[in-house]
């Protein structure tokens, strides 16, 4: 407890009366932990209605997988037939000049970072990191990917995609985990539709191109444990539905272009344990309503236009 408040008064002393004040406790690092972090299993969905329209959509000549490789008929294995001849036809497209050894003869659960389970079978996990390969993937992500409606986990860190978000990943009404980070080709902005996924629990889009607004529909993941989107070229204000997030732990919005003042809405993020706001273009005062953080562990709002002085509130959080 000294060490902590030697440190806090040293930094309180340096930072008083200066405009653009540095509140940094802590160091922020883009997406740090997403490796370590563990999405929750949620209950994979008992129907084949949207894996098989979207098998039905796919194109004639388009690859199919067989009995032999679904370990029984089509028809009894239908859910995961259409999610295997899915994976097979976005393929292609999603590791551009790379390759994955999604093939119609080998067995769906043998293919890289596929995992596949429930009842009926499901695809329910893709998980490929590119730290953790030869060479990474460098295309881009299909809109069919939204088809995949036993999806609980999409976690393509690390890679090299490029092109937008797909509109499409709000249909995938199971998932608990997304991570994209650390792909600066994506662009565009952050869809809409991800506000739909309602069992949402860890949202990292940082290390991206993305642009444009945050989603004020993002506040309405009531489920969101962690919300990552530093390290982009996101702009305008932090929606004050953010707010709302109860069961957030970890809000990283740093190094965006994000303008404008701190909402005191964040006051009600009594779980949060983590605030990094640090190298935005944000201005006004720090809200007295952040000393209702009483779990914050790490606060950084350094390099921004932030005025005035440290709340009394803040200085107080033992937990810092």
């Amino acid at each position: 407890m000294d060490a902590r408040r030697l440190r806090f008064g040293a930094m309180l002393a340096a930072t008083l009366g200066v405009v653009g004040l540095a509140l940094a406790l802590g160091v922020s690092r883009g997406g740090e932990g997403a490796g370590a972090q563990t999405a929750t299993t949620a209950t994979t969905p008992t129907t084949a209605t949207t894996a098989a329209t979207a098998a039905t959509a796919l194109p004639a000549n388009a690859p199919r997988c067989t009995a032999t490789t679904l370990g029984g008929s089509r028809t009894a294995n239908a859910a995961l037939a259409g999610d295997c001849d899915t994976l097979l036809a976005l393929e292609s497209a999603l590791a551009g000049t790379d390759a994955l050894n999604w093939a119609p003869g080998l067995a769906p659960a043998s293919w890289e970072g596929v995992t596949v389970g429930g009842t009926p079978k499901r695809v329910t996990q893709i998980v490929i990191h590119g730290g953790k390969r030869a060479s990474r993937l460098n295309g881009t992500l299909p809109t069919q990917v939204g088809s995949l409606g036993g999806l609980t986990r999409l976690d393509l860190n690390g890679h090299r995609l490029r092109g937008a978000i797909p509109t499409q990943l709000g249909n995938l009404a199971g998932l608990t985990y997304l991570d994209l980070g650390d792909n600066n080709g994506l662009g565009g902005s952050i869809p809409t539709q991800v506000g739909s996924l309602a069992k949402l629990e860890h949202l990292w889009l940082y290390g991206t191109g993305l642009t444009g607004v945050i989603p004020t529909q993002l506040g309405g993941l009531a489920e969101l444990r962690t919300l990552c989107l530093d390290r982009g070229m996101l702009s305008g204000g932090i929606p004050t539905q953010l707010g709302g997030l109860t069961k957030l732990t970890n809000l990283c919005l740093a190094a965006n272009r994000l303008t404008g003042v701190i909402p005191t809405q964040l006051g009600g993020l009594t779980a949060l344990t983590k605030l990094h706001l640090v190298s935005n273009r944000l201005t006004g005062g720090i809200p007295t309503q952040l000393g209702s953080l009483t779990k914050l562990e790490r606060l950084n709002l350094s390099s921004n236009g932030l005025t005035g002085g440290i709340p009394t509130q803040v200085g107080s959080l033992a937990a810092l």
